[in-house]
């Protein structure tokens, strides 16, 4: 059995590279929560619209190159391992966008589809709130439907690129007297409609990554709404599971950042320990590597997507806490939190990946309950 990439697949990804490298941006590439950034970031995207490659995956009566599942894993992987910018509208090209082309109407799809290709609208996610962000289902923002309207008021909290989203795809509560997962519905809201108030959030690296985003009195078209009323959480499934999966290239940037944990220590004279340690990670972000291409080949169910996720997620943490343990003192010296960049603003964000997407706790539960078929723990 021949386990590796076929000639077309290899052609193909040669030819990403040679592309990916003759393009990339050279500058210092600042974040886009500045007016320069977001300059720098939007004219990345569009380069990458010009020639065909903002959504690779997506099927070319929307915009993409209709490239299978393995090639849209060969170009996450080339753009990850080259440390490519962030995607700005990676919300709506991973999440909200094949969430609204699973479930989306034909008049759904050609009215915001080609929007987030072009970065004409940037989205973000809607679903965490004070009270709701392992527990899902506890969400209270509510859509109250007023004649062709849904009337939405709450709260969001911990919005990834809410600062500069212009829409956001949002779970709402529409029956408050359906059972927890029902009578939720997946809305898309325009931020710029009366009544949204969009405030960031700072954080301890210096940048308002995310953000609260309150809503009152918001009138939303009911042609808004994705998939039945009151049939959000299936629909929402559906991007929880691309979130907890194998998209944008994760194995790839394990990779690069066990790569760099090696330089690390080689050039700080290893502590005892650290060579061990830094086997262990190589060999779990292989095994992780080896589980994404499984999930590309056969698919990966609600529990294989979050066994994904807790590999994913503890083995980011670990080789970020050896990399600090690495540098020894040297980790601690900056002058400011704004110069939290690379390796020291990755550990930080990299602690929010043991609860963003569910938390480690969540991802256990549903393994038990789904995976092994263990009974659900009843709530207290």
């Amino acid at each position: 059995m021949d386990l590796g990439f076929s000639p077309e697949q290899e052609a193909f990804r040669a030819e990403l590279r040679g592309w990916f490298e003759a393009n990339r941006w050279r500058a210092p590439v600042v974040p886009p929560y500045t007016d320069r950034g977001l300059r720098q970031h939007l004219d990345w995207e569009h380069t990458l619209f010009d020639a065909g490659y903002a959504a690779p995956g997506w099927p070319r009566e929307v915009g993409g190159l209709g490239c299978d599942a393995w090639e849209q894993l060969i170009y996450d992987e080339e753009y990850a391992r080259l440390g490519l910018p962030d995607r700005i509208n990676k919300m709506g090209l991973v999440h909200g966008g094949p969430t609204v082309l699973a479930h989306g109407t034909a008049e759904q799809r050609d009215r915001w589809l080609p929007r987030i290709l072009r970065c004409t609208d940037i989205w973000c996610q809607g679903f965490s709130e004070p009270e709701a962000g392992s527990d899902l289902a506890a969400l209270r923002t509510t859509g109250r439907v007023e004649g062709d309207v849904l009337v939405v008021n709450g709260q969001k909290t911990w919005t990834t690129q809410g600062i500069i989203a212009t829409t956001m795809f949002a779970l709402v509560r529409t029956d408050p007297e359906a059972a927890r997962h029902r009578g939720i519905s997946f809305v898309v809201i325009d931020l710029d409609a009366p009544g949204v108030e969009v405030r960031p959030l700072r954080q301890l690296h210096g940048h308002p990554g995310f953000a609260e985003v309150f809503f009152t009195d918001v009138e939303v078209p009911l042609i808004n709404v994705v998939g039945a009323l009151g049939d959000g959480w299936r629909v929402a499934r559906t991007s929880l599971q691309l979130e907890r999966g194998t998209a944008r290239g994760t194995h790839a940037r394990l990779e690069r950042s066990v790569d760099g944990l090696a330089r690390a220590v080689r050039e700080s004279g290893a502590e005892p320990g650290a060579v061990q340690r830094l086997g262990r990670l190589r060999a779990w972000t292989y095994a992780y590597t080896q589980a994404a291409y499984a999930a590309t080949d056969l698919g990966a169910d609600a529990a294989f997507s979050s066994m994904l996720k807790l590999t994913w997620s503890r083995t980011q943490t670990a080789i970020h806490e050896a990399h600090l343990a690495a540098l020894g003192p040297a980790a601690e010296v900056v002058d400011s939190p704004d110069e939290l960049t690379g390796m020291r603003r990755d550990y930080w964000h990299g602690r929010a990946a043991e609860i963003f997407a569910g938390s480690t706790e969540i991802q256990l539960s549903l393994v038990a309950e789904q995976g092994l078929g263990l009974p659900r723990e009843p709530r207290a």
